[in-house]
């Protein structure tokens, strides 16, 4: 149950977070583009924030969704178990390298 529920919450996180971010990076001003611009944009904690959380959302919907494919479609029950444990290692890796990239 929450698991569903979470699903439909990142959805619409990631609704409003992509049209927050063509507005912001597509909509603006040229200058905006410049790459100091964007490293001064990035450096606030605000921008931080937006950052995991869209990063977080992206990889929880995107992956509990090929987690119902592989529950669904695969039949075989080792290559299921070993696509099930990829769903869950793959975005932990993912996430590592999305914090490391928004912190460091």
């Amino acid at each position: 149950m929450w698991s569903w529920l979470l699903h439909r919450i990142t959805g619409v996180i990631l609704a409003f977070g992509l049209v927050y971010h063509f507005f912001m990076m597509h909509f603006i001003q040229p200058e905006a583009y410049s790459y100091e611009a964007v490293i001064q944009r990035l450096s606030e904690p605000s921008w931080k924030v937006f950052n995991i959380v869209f990063l977080l959302s992206v990889l929880y919907h995107g992956f509990y969704g090929l987690n119902g494919l592989v529950t669904e479609y695969v039949k075989n029950n080792s290559l299921k178990r070993f696509l099930k444990i990829m769903v869950f290692i793959i975005p932990l890796g993912l996430a590592f390298f999305g914090f490391k990239i928004v912190f460091l």
